[in-house]
């Protein structure tokens, strides 16, 4: 039945899935939670995914499609945040599925402990081989807000994910937090979340199947100045938010990591472009990692202005 607040909701953003969506969409309705919507943020596909998702909101009143028809990612989902009618919030992506359990472990996990966030394991499967690849597991473990921010940053058993994680709708409500419409947006929009937890709880369930055409995952992204450019950017959103809350001191440590792996990334990601990238790779290589020495060494007051520069052509 149909519940006018449900406990849950649940946001996939959708453009041109329809070859997965409908697997996406039954391992929802599997669930053995049932006090949950799903929100189906219709991104302007141009292939049937509307239709897919139509045919689950005729047949079951928990599931709603909302049109929308520009922006990436991010925005698809803040069109989901803006509608949903939960106390909590899941994100799923509409080529993954969960497992029956999902729902119910998170829910008892954050709950039980009170908690802002609940975090489980996940199961990475390439779909042409319908095997798992391979498993990141979790312990049970209770976090207060710096310890989760530092596990966070560190990016090991935390993970920048928006998905296997049920966050409390308050946090983007009350904090006025949105998700910003780039690519790698879960890293910047985990860490501004995590600036305003009081507990975040880990669950050994590993109930999420993330799932990747195959293991050449560079291949299957068009890799251009763009994406390059907004993955480095998140090195000064983050760092900026952190300053903001008064955090970055507290974990500089940690954020390191984080930039000391965009820093190592940059020449892989260059090499990975287009051809007009590739034939200025040296080029574009020093500029990014420029870019990235930039972002962790400029003072607060000059990071939105980094944020702005291009890292490449």
């Amino acid at each position: 039945m149909k519940s006018e607040t449900p406990e849950i909701s649940v946001i996939i953003p959708v453009y041109n899935s329809q070859l997965h969506l409908k697997e996406c969409l039954e391992s929802l309705q599997k669930q053995s939670f049932s006090d949950f919507e799903v929100l189906v943020i219709n991104n302007g596909s141009t292939d049937d995914s509307r239709k897919v998702a139509a045919e689950f909101s005729e047949n079951d009143p928990r599931f709603r499609v909302i049109d929308h028809h520009h922006g990436r990612q991010g925005e698809a989902r803040n069109v989901g945040l803006d509608n949903a009618r939960g106390n909590y919030i899941a994100f799923v992506d509409s080529d993954d599925t969960v497992l029956e359990k999902y729902l119910e472990k998170l829910y008892t996990a954050i709950t039980a402990h009170k908690a802002d966030v609940a975090v489980c394991g996940y199961r990475l499967f390439y779909r042409k081989s319908k095997k798992v690849i391979r498993t990141h597991r979790v312990k049970d473990r209770l976090y207060d807000r710096k310890d989760a921010m530092r596990e966070l940053l560190r990016d090991r058993k935390m993970r920048f994910y928006l998905w296997n994680k049920l966050w409390k709708a308050s946090l983007f409500r009350d904090n006025s937090i949105y998700i910003p419409d780039m690519f790698y947006e879960d890293a910047v929009a985990c860490s501004k979340l995590f600036c305003h937890v009081e507990r975040v709880v880990m669950t050994d369930y590993c109930g999420y199947s993330y799932i990747r055409a195959s293991n050449k995952i560079f291949t299957e992204i068009e890799m251009d100045g763009t994406r390059i450019n907004d993955y480095i950017n998140t090195i000064p959103m983050i760092r900026s938010y952190l300053e903001e809350k008064g955090m970055y001191k507290q974990v500089r440590t940690p954020f390191m990591r984080h930039i000391c792996h965009v820093f190592l990334t940059v020449p892989f990601l260059s090499a990975q472009a287009h051809d007009d990238l590739e034939r200025s790779l040296i080029k574009n290589t020093f500029s990014g990692m420029g870019k990235v020495i930039r972002s962790c060494s400029a003072p607060p007051e000059r990071l939105d202005s980094i944020t702005e520069e291009k890292a490449v052509l």
